[in-house]
C-alpha cells in the first residue's frame, strides 16, 4: 500500500500525535505531552536546520571554488617567480626578428629592466637596471641607443639625478630631434587597447583615422600588445598618405612574449618616405607567458581557459559542496542526536524477519554466506529463504546442508525472478535481502530492523557494503574499489539518506517492510534489479534511508577485465533505469546529477584527447607542461586531504589515494563515456547475466 508522506525530511510519528491529543490530563500525560511537544519542535527545528546547512554548504562551496581561482592566480605568480623569469635571449624567434629589424635601421631602446617606474627609483638602482639591460642587449647583438622610460607616455617625469645616472652607462635618455615640417612635437597614441578590435567597422578605427590627420603628430606611439591587422592598416593608411616627413614611429613594451610578427611588422614601416625613424622600446627581462598561439583565429589560451572553468564547474564545485555538506550535516547530527537511542538499545526485536538469499553458481561462497546469517545476534524470529537460480555447480548441494528454506529452481531465469519467488513464500514483516557472495556482520540484521523501528516513516533501508578482506594478496584494483565503496557510502549515500532519497539499496544488504513488496516487485526490465526496485519505491513516495551500522562484506573483482565486466552491467544498467523512469528522474536532483556524470565524462575524454594538440601549438611545451603540473598540484593536494578524512579507521588505504584520483578515476571516466556512447547511439552492448548473455540497449 502506498503510504502518504508529509515531508521529504524527518516525519513526526503518528502515535505521538495521537498521544498528544487523547491522553488524559494526568501527571503521566503531562510528561508525554511535554515530551511530544519537545520532539515536535525538534522535528521542525531539524528540518529548518537541514535546509540551512544545505544552503550554507552551497555558499561555502562557491566560496571555495572562487578562492581556488584566486589561489591559482597566486600559484601562477609563484610559478612565474620560479620558472617564468626569462630574457629576450631565451626567445630565439623574437631575438632574430629584433636583429633583422636593427639591420633595417630600426633603433633599439631599453624600456627599463622589467618595466619599472623610474620616477620612484633612486639613481643607483636605475643605473644597475640599465646596465643589466645593456648587457642582455650586447649578448643579443643589439645596440641600445636610448633609454625610454616605461611611463613616459603617461607624462610621468624622470628625476634629473636618475637620468644622469642612466646616461653614465653610455645610453642616452633622449633621441635627437628630427627636422620636420611640423612645428608640434606631440607624442600621441591612437591605438590603445585595440587588441579588442574585431572589425574595420569599429568606430575607433574611423575616429582615430580622422584625428591623426588633424593632429599630424611628430611621434606616433604604439604598444606591442595592441598590434593586430587593424593597427597595421591604420598606420599604413596614414604614413602612405600624409605629406609630413621625419615622423618617429615608436613601439613600446616589446618583451619576451611579443610575437616575432609584431617586430617584423614594425620594421616594414621604415620603407615609407614619411617615416624618419622607427624605434622599438624593448623590455629585456620579463615573465614568460607561453605566448598565445591561435588555431583558426581562436586563441589557445582561451581554449585552455575553457578547460580550467570546465574543471571548476563540473568537478571542484560539486565535490566541495558534497564534502562541506557532509561535514556540516555530520556535525549537526552529532549535536542533535542525543535524544536517539544507540544501535544496541533501539528495540531491535520485531516481528518475523525473512532473510532472502538468491544464488547462482556460488559454491565457493554460499556456505560462508549462510554461516554469517546463522550467526546473527538478532533476538527476534527469523526465517532464511535461499533460492538456487538454476546453478550448474554444487551450490544446491551445499545449500541443502543448512537449516534454511530451500527453493530450488531448475532453470536460470535471473536474479529478479529468484527474489520475487522468495518474496511469495516469505512470511516476515521485514524482508532482508543479501547476496550469496557476501557475508553479513553479526549485527547486520538487528541494525537494519532497529533502524526501521526507530524510523517508522521509512520503508526501506540500505546497509553499508565493504570489500571482503581475506588477508591474502591484494591487487591494485581491489584497493581502488575499497576506496570507491567507502567514499560512495560515506558521502553520496550518506547525503541521499538525509532526506530519505537513497537511490540504490544494494543487493548485498537491504531491508524492506513487507507492505512495500505488496506494491513493488523486482523486474528484469533492467540489468540492475536493485537500483530499479529502489527507484520504484521512491516513485511511490516511500522513504529510503541508510543504516551505517549494518555492514556486509562482499568479494570484489581483482583484475581489470573482471572489474569491467561487473561495472559495465552496473553503469549501463543505471542508464536503463534513467530511460525507464525518465519522467520521474528529471525531477530528482540526484538522478539528474548521476546522469550528467555520463555527459561530463564524454566531454572530459574529448578535451583530454585534444589537449596534446593544443599544447603542441606552443613553442616551449616543457614550460607550459610545468605550469599545468603546478595547477594540477593545487587541486590534487586539497582534494586528497579532503577525502583522506574518511579513512581515519582504514589508514592503510591512504597511500593509494593519489593513484586512485589520477588512475582509477580516469579509467572510470573512460568506461562511463564508452557506455554512454553505446547508450545514446542505440548500439547497446552484450552483458552476461547468470547463464544468459543478453543484448541490452
Amino acid at each position: 500500500m502506498k503510504e502518504k508522506q508529509t515531508s521529504s525530511f524527518l516525519k513526526f510519528p503518528a502515535k505521538q500525535m495521537i498521544t498528544l491529543v487523547t491522553l488524559p490530563y494526568t501527571k503521566l500525560a503531562k510528561i508525554n505531552v511535554h515530551k511530544s511537544k519537545r520532539e515536535f519542535l525538534n522535528l521542525f527545528s531539524n528540518q529548518s536546520q537541514n535546509k540551512r546547512i544545505f544552503i550554507i554548504s552551497l555558499i561555502l562551496a562557491i566560496s571555495v571554488a572562487l578562492s581556488t581561482v584566486f589561489l591559482c592566480a597566486e600559484v601562477n605568480q609563484l610559478n612565474d617567480d620560479a620558472f617564468g623569469h626569462v630574457t629576450i635571449l631565451d626567445e630565439p624567434e623574437l631575438l632574430n626578428a629584433l636583429r633583422d629589424a636593427q639591420a633595417k635601421g630600426v633603433i633599439m631602446g631599453i624600456h627599463g629592466w622589467e618595466h619599472e617606474n623610474y620616477s620612484t627609483m633612486g639613481p643607483i638602482q636605475a643605473k644597475e637596471n640599465v646596465e643589466k639591460g645593456k648587457l642582455v642587449f650586447e649578448k643579443a647583438g643589439l645596440f641600445p641607443k636610448v633609454f625610454i622610460s616605461p611611463f613616459e607616455i603617461y607624462g610621468v617625469p624622470t628625476n634629473p639625478s636618475v637620468k644622469q645616472a642612466i646616461e653614465s652607462t653610455g645610453v642616452a635618455t633622449e633621441l635627437p630631434p628630427l627636422k620636420t615640417s611640423n612645428s608640434h612635437v606631440d607624442i600621441n597614441e591612437y591605438t590603445w587597447d585595440w587588441r579588442t578590435m574585431q572589425s574595420f567597422d569599429d568606430p575607433r578605427f574611423k575616429t582615430s583615422s580622422e584625428i591623426i590627420r588633424e593632429e599630424k603628430p611628430q611621434t606616433i606611439v604604439l604598444h606591442a600588445m595592441d598590434w593586430n591587422p587593424y593597427v597595421n592598416r591604420f598606420l599604413i593608411n596614414y604614413l602612405a598618405s600624409t605629406d609630413e616627413t621625419n615622423i618617429t614611429v615608436r613601439m613600446d613594451d616589446v618583451e619576451v612574449n611579443t610575437p616575432k610578427e609584431v617586430v617584423n611588422g614594425m620594421a616594414k614601416m621604415t620603407q615609407y618616405k614619411s617615416v624618419g625613424r622607427v624605434v622599438l622600446a624593448v623590455i629585456p627581462s620579463g615573465i614568460w607567458k607561453g605566448g598565445n598561439p591561435s588555431i583558426r583565429g581562436i586563441k589557445v589560451n582561451n581554449i585552455l581557459g575553457v578547460y580550467y572553468w570546465f574543471f571548476i564547474v563540473t568537478a571542484l564545485l560539486p565535490f566541495s559542496f558534497f564534502i562541506i555538506w557532509k561535514w556540516l550535516s555530520g556535525w549537526n547530527l552529532r549535536r542533535t542526536h542525543n535524544n536517539y537511542l544507540p544501535p544496541d538499545k533501539r528495540g531491535s526485536e520485531s516481528g518475523l524477519v525473512s532473510i532472502i538469499v538468491p544464488a547462482y553458481n556460488e559454491e565457493k561462497t554460499i556456505g560462508k554466506c549462510l554461516e554469517s546469517i546463522l550467526n546473527q545476534d538478532y533476538k527476534g524470529k527469523t526465517e532464511i529463504i535461499v533460492v538456487n537460480d538454476g546453478s550448474s555447480d554444487r551450490t544446491a548441494e551445499i545449500i541443502s546442508k543448512y537449516p534454511v528454506k530451500f527453493i530450488d529452481l531448475k532453470v536460470n531465469e535471473g536474479k529478479a525472478n529468484a527474489l520475487n519467488r522468495a518474496i511469495e513464500d516469505a512470511k516476515g514483516d521485514i524482508l532482508v535481502f543479501t547476496d550469496s557472495d557476501s557475508y553479513m556482520s553479526a549485527n547486520a540484521v538487528s541494525s537494519l530492523v532497529g533502524c526501521l523501528n526507530e524510523n517508522r516513516d521509512a520503508q526501506m533501508v540500505a546497509g553499508d557494503v565493504f570489500i571482503h578482506d581475506n588477508h591474502g594478496k591484494k591487487r591494485v584494483m581491489k584497493y581502488f574499489q575499497m576506496i570507491e565503496y567507502l567514499l560512495e557510502q560515506e558521502m553520496t549515500r550518506y547525503l541521499q539518506g538525509l532526506n530519505g532519497h537513497v537511490l540504490v539499496c544494494p543487493g548485498p544488504l537491504t531491508a524492506v517492510r513487507r507492505k512495500v513488496c505488496d506494491t513493488v516487485r523486482f523486474s528484469d526490465e533492467t540489468i540492475v534489479e536493485d537500483a530499479d526496485f529502489t527507484i520504484k519505491v521512491l516513485k511511490n513516495s516511500m522513504k529510503v534511508i541508510r543504516e551505517p551500522n549494518a555492514k556486509v562484506y562482499t568479494n570484489a573483482p581483482e583484475t581489470l577485465r573482471a572489474w569491467y565486466k561487473q561495472r559495465k552491467r552496473w553503469w549501463y544498467g543505471n542508464l536503463q533505469v534513467w530511460r525507464l523512469h525518465k519522467k520521474w528522474a528529471i525531477r530528482n536532483a540526484w538522478m539528474v546529477f548521476n546522469y550528467s556524470g555520463y555527459i561530463i565524462g564524454v566531454f572530459s575524454i574529448i578535451l583530454f584527447i585534444l589537449l596534446p594538440y593544443f599544447l603542441l601549438q606552443y613553442d616551449d611545451i616543457l614550460r607550459i607542461s610545468v605550469r599545468g603540473f603546478l595547477f594540477m598540484i593545487v587541486f590534487l593536494i586539497p582534494y586528497t586531504l579532503a577525502i583522506a578524512s574518511f579513512f581515519t579507521k582504514n589508514k592503510k588505504l591512504l597511500p593509494m589515494l593519489v593513484p586512485y584520483v589520477l588512475v582509477y578515476s580516469t579509467i572510470k571516466v573512460v568506461i562511463l563515456s564508452y557506455l554512454y556512447l553505446c547508450y545514446i547511439t542505440g548500439r547497446g552492448l552484450k552483458v552476461q547475466f547468470g547463464s544468459r548473455i543478453l543484448k541490452v540497449r
